[in-house]
């Protein structure tokens, strides 16, 4: 069942609809921020990954798990975030959208920080509207680090998320889902957002690990289709954004990626006269169409991770006068942002080649790690099995920047090697993407 609720910011204003709610027939007000009927500004982010940095000394044990890591840019987490907040503001953009892994994994003080973050971006007008993801609730692996050791710190249950994020579209919901912390949010008289919670976080304390997959309740997609129903009844158009993908953004990689079920989802969502969606989970910069049972088209646009190479973000415009969208990513400028901030920190100066270096090397280390160790190549020399981690290293950077890879001397060698997961990836990566990802029109 539709739960409405009043809009918190001032009144700008108002118009009327009738409540989906067989509980009530009575005629309801909702108020948008933004009154007319212009063009909206939208920059949406995904898998921030912030992590305070007063959770760790950057010793010992913080060193260890960097290099053990997914290639996350984590010792620069609260530069990265604030140079892109500090875009945020430069544009002036009506709306901020942030699709879920707003934090490392979950720490309640990390959640809490960027919360201060965002509350200063709101100050200069700018709506900021958030969804979890998989890492950001009941996460049982929430660490700080201390010299050589990794030890436990507070994390947030689903109550403790909607509080902390309450000011960034829960106080200010049109609806909220009974099943998730899902809501459909007004920034325009002309745009809703549907934010969707597609992470599953009930069982992570027992299994000790946080859920990977994503997915949503039946009872979510009841609701969905009241939110669309809202939408069309106000003639607003309307924009899903998840943290897990719709379709699949890789022939590989694709579980827990693609939200589970996700043909249910598709078509909840194009009978509610949706065509494109936001994502993120996959930290790649892809654009993939998918269709619904009754050859309905929508398009889930995935934007890079922020935490991960090559740091970029969308742009996302709605044209009143054509009642289109146009999107476009953006690469991060960190070194920019740097020089302005008078920094002496070399890294961050000279942080596109520091950057490539660093998720290059994460590349190639994992590739040669696995073809040193698998009995599967012990016949390969040492230079067969360099020249192919250095393929891997730069199809992975290829894959993740959502452009087409380079050619390299170890191509055909994986095209000979046994099969393998990691095979499966490099061929799978090496295919050139059949358009852009990096921009896309809404019909």
């Amino acid at each position: 069942m539709i739960r409405l609720f009043k809009i918190a910011t001032p009144i700008l204003l108002s118009f009327s609809l009738v409540a989906c709610s067989s509980a009530s027939e009575e005629t309801k007000k909702i108020t948008a921020p933004i009154e007319k009927d212009r063009d909206l500004s939208i920059i949406e982010t995904t898998d921030v990954h912030y992590f305070a940095p007063s959770l760790t000394d950057g010793g010992q044990a913080f060193q260890k798990y960097l290099a053990a890591g997914d290639g996350k840019q984590l010792a620069y987490s609260d530069e990265i975030t604030n140079a892109f907040l500090a875009d945020v503001e430069t544009k002036k953009a009506d709306v901020l959208i942030i699709s879920g892994d707003l934090t490392n994994n979950g720490e309640k003080t990390s959640h809490e920080e960027l919360a201060k973050k965002l509350a200063q971006v709101e100050k200069t007008g700018t709506q900021v509207f958030v969804v979890p993801g998989n890492h950001d609730i009941n996460n049982p692996w929430a660490r700080k680090f201390e010299k050589d050791k990794q030890l436990p710190t507070d994390t947030v249950s689903p109550a403790d998320f909607s509080k902390i994020y309450n000011h960034f579209g829960y106080e200010d919901a049109i609806s909220e889902d009974d099943f998730s912390l899902s809501y459909l949010a007004a920034p325009s008289s002309k745009v809703w957002l549907l934010m969707l919670d597609t992470a599953i976080y009930k069982t992570n304390m027992q299994q000790g690990s946080p859920t990977t997959e994503g997915g949503l309740t039946a009872g979510t997609l009841d609701w969905i289709k009241e939110c669309s129903a809202l939408a069309k009844k106000n003639g607003v158009k309307l924009v899903p954004v998840m943290h897990h993908n719709l379709t699949d953004h890789n022939d590989v990689i694709q579980k827990g990626y693609t939200i589970n079920y996700n043909q249910q989802v598709i078509d909840a969502l194009t009978a509610g006269n949706m065509n494109f969606s936001l994502s993120g989970h996959i930290h790649t910069q892809n654009i993939r169409s998918a269709k619904s049972s009754d050859g309905k088209e929508i398009t889930d646009i995935v934007t890079n991770a922020l935490s991960v190479y090559p740091h970029k973000y969308g742009n996302l415009t709605y044209s009143a006068k054509n009642k289109t969208f146009t999107y476009q990513s953006q690469k991060l400028d960190i070194e920019a942002w740097a020089k302005e901030t008078g920094t002496s920190d070399k890294n961050l100066l000279n942080f596109d080649a520091y950057d490539y270096e660093t998720f290059y090397n994460s590349g190639y280390d994992k590739a040669m790690m696995d073809l040193m160790t698998s009995e599967s190549y012990k016949n390969y020399s040492q230079t067969d099995k360099e020249k192919m981690a250095d393929t891997m290293a730069l199809n992975n950077m290829a894959f993740f920047a959502g452009i087409a890879p380079p050619k390299s001397a170890g191509m055909d060698l994986w095209g000979s090697a046994p099969n393998s997961f990691l095979k499966d990836y490099v061929l799978s990566s090496s295919v050139p993407p059949k358009q852009s990802n990096d921009y896309y029109v809404s019909p």
